[in-house]
């Protein structure tokens, strides 16, 4: 609330005092013949009365600020007094009039053209011929540097009627040619002036008593920001008292480093601003977020004043902050769910098993396409709201889920993987694994039922590699559900982590500078570790979250393949990734590099198969640490190599551990599990790697094993894509 002004030079200074003592006179002398005229008195006691209301006028302005206000409103009263002005020269000569002047004498068909007074008085005929004849004796008396008096109220007709006018005569001095002034005034509304006068001193006292006692805070301060005037509400917002107030710049208390920026030129004298919402500080430190609005005001005298009133709004905002951030995290929260309920629609319509759902009454809700095609109904056919018997399919399967949905209804329990053969409307036969899950409802009952089911017909088929497979492929589905469930707390636990170390980095700063004061109320307090400690803290916590959400898309990628097959430099994925791993491996084995030197690219996925070899490399060096007390110490040997043949490009990863036995090598690929222990091992690298390798890739991937001579897998990626399109060496 600061301001500047440039200063004039000394003889512009004075010339500019002379320009406002004429302008001062004469509307002293406007306004002292316009108060003779509204009350009526004679000349002598009028202005005795005058002076003595000026007196006690100027006195009440210098007693107190707010008086001033009603002195404002007590001047605009009379400057818009119903008064016609007429201005003379030396001669009597019109030199200029006032718009009422002119529309007071049409109202009465008086000559507006007259081009002096006297012209006028003669042309003039009823009521305004006697006043302006009874007041042409006053005027050559003045334009004779005589006294005037106060002419008596006449009565002219206008077109609206009667009226009461009254003329009276001032002399104008040092004001150019000017030399007297004629003020007609309208003296049927003096009444209702008076009263409006006296209403809007009423008023402004009450303003006064408002701005004394109204909540927001009220400071008055002069041109340059210095404050003069403060009213309680500022006492208790900034914790200054009036006296520590006066006389200081209000920017200078308002503790902030930084004020919002605005041009004070801009605020026209009458107007105001509202200044952008800032935070300041009061006395004893305390934040505090303020609005203000700033207005600018000039007094009788010319004196420019600036008002600001400010008001605390630091529960708003502290609010507002709440409110949008949750508002981000909702909207975020429903992007999310927006995104995945789209992929999951899309999951669903394409799954190739069978899914449906139903309600407490065993209505379908939903189904897909696969549920159809198994059922031997048209695709798109909707059987929403429909029951098993009103869809009449001449199938088993219609028995066998009508049974299952009735366990489910009585024991609450879903039935899981059961199998069952069936045949359907075409007479084939096949078996499906089934299961029929309970929806709870809100009131601890089963509200319906989803059912999920493949045919396994080809299972039977198969050898161990085809049952692995299927296996992997269901547990796969749970896998992606459990990834799914896990990526939105994990969410959340991440922004809120990440929330909490940049708030703590902000309450840092402030604690620091606090320093000596939370050391004298705890003494016992180590600022200087937490200080230290509690960000490395966030930091760690924040990698670490990080990592479970890397394993999360891990787990979706291994239930949803996903795109960007490319060329790949595969000798140099085998070198970033044996960097990557090195802390896992350096402590406990020698890590040796063969890489052929005519492997060159592979069509492949590279984020993937990079992970694959990371996966390798950590179980070897995980077998070679667990081997250590039977090598009797040292370090094992990791060997990693690379081929080309004709057609594919093999890696090998080779380790010296503990080896396998061959009941572990027939499950080592199975989601989960593990032969490491509790909190060291997820069971889920050599999975992941199995679908990479042999799903993703159509390669294949070998392991070579035996209890105490270590482990081999070999990695064969075929260097040729589906559509039969060759890498480039």
């Amino acid at each position: 609330m600061t301001g500047t002004a440039t200063k004039p030079r000394t003889d512009e200074m004075a010339a500019l005092r002379q320009t406002i003592e004429e302008q001062r006179r004469t509307i002293d002398a406007l306004v002292v013949a316009a108060e003779r005229r509204t009350t009526g008195e004679p000349d002598s006691a009028a202005l005795a009365t005058w002076q003595r209301n000026l007196t006690l006028q100027r006195r009440l302005i210098e007693r107190t600020e707010r008086i001033r206000n009603a002195e404002q409103l007590l001047r605009a009263v009379i400057d818009s007094i119903d008064a016609g002005l007429c201005i003379l020269d030396g001669d009597g000569r019109i030199v200029d009039t006032n718009q009422v002047w002119g529309t007071m004498l049409d109202r009465v068909h008086g000559d507006r053209g007259a081009s002096s007074f006297f012209e006028l008085a003669e042309g003039a005929a009823d009521g305004l011929g006697e006043l302006t004849r009874a007041a042409e004796t006053d005027v050559r008396h003045v334009l004779e540097n005589q006294s005037s008096r106060l002419t008596a109220t006449h009565q002219v007709m206008t077109a609206g009627g009667p009226r009461w006018w009254r003329m009276r005569v001032d002399p104008v001095r040092g004001h150019g040619a000017a030399r007297a002034v004629l003020t007609l005034t309208d003296e049927t509304t003096a009444v209702r002036t008076q009263e409006e006068l006296r209403q809007a001193t009423r008023e402004a006292s009450q303003l006064a008593v408002v701005a004394r006692l109204m909540e927001d805070s009220v400071v008055i301060a002069d041109a340059d920001g210095r404050i003069e005037w403060v009213n309680d509400a500022f006492t208790r917002l900034s914790g200054y008292t009036r006296t520590e107030a006066t006389g200081r710049l209000r920017a200078e208390l308002l503790g902030a480093d930084t004020l919002p920026d605005f041009d004070l030129s801009a605020v026209p004298v009458g107007g105001s601003m509202l200044l952008p919402e800032f935070e300041s500080r009061t006395k004893d430190g305390r934040s505090c977020w303020m609005r203000v609005v700033l207005y600018r005001t000039i007094d009788d005298q010319g004196v420019v004043r600036l008002m600001a009133v400010e008001r605390d709004i630091t529960k708003r905002y502290n609010a507002e902050q709440a409110q949008q951030a949750a508002k981000n995290r909702a909207e975020a929260l429903a992007g999310e769910l927006s995104v995945e309920k789209a992929v999951l629609t899309g999951v669903i319509s394409t799954v190739p098993h069978l899914i449906y759902w139903k309600d407490r009454d065993g209505r379908y809700v939903g189904h897909n396409t696969a549920f159809l095609a198994t059922r031997g109904l048209p695709a798109g056919s909707d059987l929403t709201g429909r029951t098993e018997n009103e869809i009449a399919v001449p199938d088993d399967l219609a028995g066998l889920l009508t049974d299952l949905e009735a366990r489910v209804r009585d024991t609450g329990e879903p039935v899981v993987d059961h199998h069952a053969t069936v045949t359907g409307p075409d007479h084939t036969v096949r078996t499906v694994l089934m299961s029929v899950l309970p929806q709870p409802a809100g009131d601890g009952r089963v509200g319906g039922v989803i059912g999920i089911g493949a045919d396994v017909t080809r299972i039977s088929a198969l050898e161990r590699q085809l049952n692995q497979a299927n296996r992997l492929e269901a547990i796969g589905q749970l896998a992606a559900g459990i990834a799914h469930e896990i990526n939105t707390p994990i969410q959340f636990v991440s922004d809120n982590t990440r929330f909490v170390e940049q708030s703590f980095t902000q309450l840092l700063s402030v604690v620091t500078q606090l320093r000596e004061p939370i050391a004298d109320l705890d003494p016992d307090l180590d600022l200087d570790f937490l200080v230290g400690e509690v960000p490395t803290a966030l930091a760690e916590s924040l990698e670490g979250l990080s990592r479970v959400s890397q394993i999360v898309r891990a787990m979706k990628d291994f239930s949803h393949p996903g795109h960007g097959r490319g060329d790949v430099d595969i000798n140099r994925a085998v070198e970033s990734t044996t960097q990557v791993a090195r802390n896992e491996w350096k402590y406990h084995a020698e890590l040796t590099l063969d890489l052929g030197s005519d492997v060159g690219l592979v069509p492949c996925y590279e984020g993937e198969l990079k992970q694959v070899i990371l996966n390798l490399i950590v179980n070897a060096a995980h077998s070679i640490e667990a081997a250590t007390p039977q090598r009797g110490g040292g370090l094992g040997h990791i060997t990693v190599r690379t081929a080309r043949t004709s057609d594919e490009v093999r890696i090998v990863v080779a380790d010296d551990g503990i080896g396998m036995d061959q009941p572990t090598q027939q499950r080592i690929f199975d989601p989960f599990f593990t032969t490491k222990e509790v909190g060291k091992g997820t069971g889920q690298g050599l999975s992941m790697a199995y679908a990479t390798i042999v799903q993703k890739h159509g390669g294949a991937i070998h392991v070579e094993s035996r209890p105490g001579a270590g482990a081999t897998f070999t990695l064969s990626i075929p260097t040729r894509t589906k559509d039969g399109v060759p890498a480039t060496a």
